[in-house]
């Protein structure tokens, strides 16, 4: 449906034009029920786009059929915040604006989702640059069922199977609001959206603006015998302006934080090697998520311990209008990382030295501690990114646009020492990884046809091809602080390709009636695909595959402002390039993934109602949603039980099924006037119906999705100067193993059941500075998912703006 702007305007910057005539006195019922509607729907950002884009389209329509009037006015122009999305899409949408993100502790820029419905963000701490996804239907361990857009560009890096988007190309402070849309319901979207589809749209300037902010954040954790404080900083920085036709954006952030420890050192089988032990003391004696005794040891180094990093990113972006109806802007986004891992030992010797590694004895049992457990690493990585976009904003009858993206990762080095601490300072004997030259190419070109009043069909049809190139490379190094590579140890290369096709037709049948019927034809490429060891080298031949996905979905508008949709959509996600050919080493033998991975085919069903309601002062929608995702060929990492010896690696599991509900809503002036309310609760039940590989795990809830999640924020603005806020998130039980073997989930390498509790308040000294004090975790509540979250977390804040 097209955009209802003024001829010159951004489309960033839409304005809806309601004829004043509507204003008459005699339509005055039909005004204030069509206002309420569509005031409600568009420029409430808590509502979802389902209501948002029917009642906005059903509106539109009946005032375009004509009023009846007694004099004919000037226009009124009524703004707002508008979606950038499709407004028919046919599919649940969540969103949150940059005002009501300040509400909450803001930090990152996923922390957008923190409190959106069946929503995980595996944000281990401040900075953490692997946030993945976990949704539904699928965990985070899943990564490539989540699909990342900002202002069109597509940032999912689906590059291995544990690599999160690229969430650092957007700096909090340029955020103007972030969409949610779940399920694959809609043909505009790639295979990969069968889990979540983020859109972030970033901010455009219709003057000379700008902000800035400072923050800092500290917390204090008492863990597995091991305690520190870890404290960090961010800046950032946006400015933009129009001039004519131009408009510009410019932004800089930089964070610096110290994470807690990520992984620790653990003790848990007895070593027979010959030798003498050195006694030990200061382990910590706990249960492993089996429930069988083991010892920690402190945090562990190159693996993944205590991680001090600095990243930094400038971006630019340039849009100009070459006429009312032909907009095009380019942007550049540069971003880099300095990171030092590194492990602590809490094991003493008899004159209370730390000991690194070697035999140990512990209460007279002998255990064997590798060379490397506490052993240093240090990453060097710069990321740019290039991007193109031209586009049409044509009112009615054809649009077109044409988006382009280049995401290169010109360097990507770790070097890891195998010597303990702390001769590993100095130098010494390591490894040198160099990933250098990764990255993926898109282009995303798509036509759609906006109907005029008298018109019931809105038309889209698209192309979109990508690129992903992998190129893993690790090596010997004499000197992993300073030097350069010497043997070769590994190469994992390859690259995979997607074209795709689309169509889709949303038709208006009636004014009650709408029903969006869509196709998505996808042909993917495998190629180029090669392991090599020190001794060995193994070369796949290259994969050619293609799907179809159609979509249906009916929606009904009874009145009362209510809606009710039904949507079925089948989605096919392809293996990415790193689940296809990249796999580990264990000495000079390679353990392969599989080059033969099917594809992941979800066959999604949703059924939804939403409705607006007011309660005397209280206004607010109340959506209800039942879902269905069954997924043959589920692509995951499990050991094949049925091969011996037992094989370890990402297979194909044959059938899992996601069924649950959904409630969410939100509430204005709940009580009083300036209390407001959102939140959300899932309930979902996903369970393994087939796996021939591993028949064990047949009839088990399916990994990290739990039974349970909710989310609860209240806001509290009692006056101009004065905004508060208080929220909780809740997870309930879940499991980390296909066979559900982790019986003790809250303990390091579980995955806990927990509750935490976030505060914030902001005092607002004039319209342009304010400053905030919030707390995540604010009963310090200790809770894992596999490695140990953060505890109480302090973040304080200076804004401005102009």
């Amino acid at each position: 449906m097209a955009d209802r702007f003024r001829d010159g305007e951004s489309a960033s910057t839409r304005k809806y034009v309601v004829p004043r005539d509507a204003l008459s006195r005699k339509n005055f019922p039909f005004w204030r029920k069509t206002m309420h509607t569509f005031n409600k729907n568009i420029f409430t950002p808590r509502r979802s786009l389902l209501a948002a884009s029917l009642s906005s389209v059903f509106a539109a329509s009946a005032l375009a059929q004509g009023v009846a009037t007694d004099k004919a006015l000037e226009p009124v122009v009524v703004t707002g915040t508008r979606s950038p999305l499709d407004p028919n899409l046919p599919t649940t949408t969540e969103t949150r604006t940059a005002d009501q993100l300040r509400e909450q502790n803001f930090v990152n820029v996923e922390d957008a989702l923190k409190y959106m419905p069946a929503t995980t963000i595996r944000k281990r701490y401040i900075g953490d640059r692997n946030s993945l996804i976990g949704g539904r239907s699928f965990s985070e361990l899943q990564a490539p069922r989540g699909l990342v857009y900002a202002d069109g560009y597509l940032l999912s890096q689906f590059l291995g199977q544990f690599n999160a988007p690229r969430w650092n190309v957007v700096a909090p402070e340029e955020l103007e609001r972030i969409d949610e849309l779940y399920g694959p319901f809609s043909a505009l979207y790639p295979g990969n959206s069968i889990g979540t589809t983020v859109v972030m749209t970033t901010r455009q300037p219709q003057k000379f603006e700008g902000s800035a902010r400072v923050q800092y954040f500290t917390q204090d954790l008492d863990d597995a015998g091991f305690s520190g404080t870890y404290r960090g900083n961010q800046e950032s920085l946006w400015l933009g302006d129009k001039i004519g036709g131009w408009n510009y954006t410019i932004s800089a952030n930089r964070l610096k934080n110290r994470s807690q420890p990520m992984q620790y050192v653990t003790l848990q089988t007895p070593s027979t090697a010959p030798g003498t032990a050195i006694p030990v003391t200061g382990v910590f004696a706990t249960l492993d998520p089996t429930g069988k005794p083991w010892l920690l040891a402190g945090p562990a180094g190159n693996s993944g311990g205590i991680e001090d990093n600095t990243q930094e990113q400038v971006k630019l972006k340039m849009g100009y209008d070459f006429s009312p109806t032909l907009y095009g802007e380019a942007l550049y986004v540069y971003w880099r990382n300095e990171g030092k891992r590194s492990g602590a030992s809490i094991l003493r010797d008899a004159a209370g030295n730390p000991v690194y590694a070697g035999l140990v004895s512990i209460d007279g049992v002998r255990y064997s501690i590798p060379a490397s457990a506490y052993s240093p690493q240090n990453v060097e990585e710069g990321h740019g990114m290039f991007g193109l976009q031209l586009k049409t904003k044509n009112r009615t009858g054809w649009n077109a646009s044409a988006v382009a993206t280049i995401y290169d990762i010109s360097t990507d080095l770790t070097r890891s020492s195998t010597t303990p601490p702390p001769a590993a300072n100095a130098g010494g004997a390591g490894t040198y990884a160099d990933n250098s030259g990764t990255g993926w190419k898109t282009l995303d070109l798509q036509t759609t046809y906006t109907p005029g009043k008298d018109e019931a069909h809105a038309l889209a049809f698209g192309y979109h091809i990508n690129r992903y190139d992998l190129r893993n490379l690790t090596f010997n190094a004499d000197d992993w602080l300073n030097g350069g590579p010497t043997t070769k140890l590994s190469t994992f290369l390859g690259k995979t390709s997607l074209q795709a096709l689309f169509a889709q037709d949303t038709w208006k049948l009636s004014p009650q009636w709408l029903t969006t019927l869509g196709v998505r034809y996808e042909q993917w490429r495998a190629m180029d695909g090669r392991r090599d060891s020190a001794t060995a080298s193994v070369a796949y031949p290259g994969r050619s595959e293609s799907a179809w996905s159609p979509k249906a979905s009916v929606s009904w508008l009874p009145g009362g402002d209510m809606v009710v949709k039904a949507s079925i959509g089948k989605g096919v996600r392809f293996p990415t390039v790193a689940e296809l050919f990249q796999g580990t080493i264990v000495g000079n033998t390679l353990v392969n993934n599989d080059p033969n991975l099917r594809p992941e085919r979800s066959l999604a069903k949703e059924l939804t109602m939403e409705k607006g309601f007011e309660f005397g002062a209280t206004s607010g929608s109340l959506r209800a949603s039942v879902f269905e995702d069954d997924v043959r060929d589920t692509i995951l990492s499990q050991t094949n039980t049925l091969i011996f010896p037992n094989v370890t690696n990402v297979q194909n599991i044959d059938r899992v099924r996601t069924r649950g509900v959904e409630l969410s809503g939100t509430a204005n002036d709940v009580g009083i006037k300036g209390f407001d309310l959102t939140g959300n609760i899932t309930y979902a039940h996903a369970v393994t119906l087939e796996n021939t590989n591993n028949p064990a795990t047949v009839g088990r809830n399916w990994v990290r999705v739990p039974r349970v999640r909710a989310n609860l924020i209240g806001s509290w603005r009692p006056n101009e100067q004065w905004t508060t806020s208080l929220a909780v998130r809740h997870s309930g039980r879940q499991y980390n193993t296909l066979d559900n073997s982790d019986i003790n989930p809250n303990t390091y390498g579980g995955t806990s059941t927990y509750t935490v509790w976030d505060a914030k308040a902001t005092w607002r000294f004039t319209k342009q500075i304010d400053a905030s004090f919030g707390v995540n975790n604010l009963t310090n509540r200790k809770y894992y998912v596999f490695h140990p979250y953060p505890g109480r977390t302090f973040v304080g804040e200076l804004h401005a703006s102009f």
